[in-house]
């Protein structure tokens, strides 16, 4: 598998790009959690060929502890993939503590998260069903969450339910750009909690 990283410098700051997944790690782990990364993206669709695999690029964001990545292969399908291997073999996985799927970048404005969000919903959230909407942001103090949050809540004609939601509405901003994706609970990968679920269940 050929491998790319880009922004070497954790100083560097993620412009905008078209990652389609980004990940998340202990502070000052990146460089582990990307080797990790790679590592188990070969191991895992080295039978796909080069030609599906292609190439993996990894950032760094100037945010400690989270990375980039945009692969070939499905985003979820890698969640899937990579909560399998915790299931079979708990201590596996270091690094990585969450793999978010992300379906489409932006700049950040309020315009631009709002539309992308609409889009998204409308076309992945039935009429029965409800959502709720959930910003996670990073190195942008200017624009509010709340501003965030109402102005995509108005454009997706949906119930909202916090607590027993069908779907999350998922806003990633990390400075200049924003990631976002419309996801069922079990599209986020989080090492910590399929580890913890292992050590419930054993109870």
């Amino acid at each position: 598998m050929r491998v790319r990283v880009r922004g070497e410098g954790r100083g560097g700051i993620l412009k905008r790009s078209d990652f389609n997944m980004l990940l998340t790690t202990y502070r000052h782990a990146e460089g582990d959690a990307r080797d990790e990364v790679v590592t188990l993206m070969h191991e895992l669709f080295k039978d796909e060929g080069e030609a599906k695999v292609g190439l993996i690029d990894v950032w760094y964001t100037g945010v400690s502890g989270l990375l980039a990545c945009r692969s070939s292969i499905d985003p979820f399908k890698v969640v899937r993939s990579l909560r399998r291997i915790v299931m079979e073999e708990p201590w596996r996985i270091r690094y990585i503590l969450r793999l978010i799927p992300i379906e489409k970048v932006v700049n950040t404005s309020v315009e631009e998260i709002r539309d992308a969000c609409s889009e998204l919903a409308s076309s992945k959230i039935g009429k029965d069903e409800s959502f709720r909407i959930t910003v996670e942001k990073r190195m942008m103090h200017s624009l509010h969450s709340m501003e965030i949050i109402k102005a995509v809540a108005s454009r997706i004609d949906r119930r909202v339910d916090l607590t027993n939601y069908d779907w999350l509405v998922l806003i990633e901003v990390v400075g200049k750009v924003t990631g976002i994706a419309v996801l069922k609970y079990d599209d986020v990968f989080s090492s910590i909690k399929v580890k913890r679920s292992l050590a419930d269940s054993s109870v």
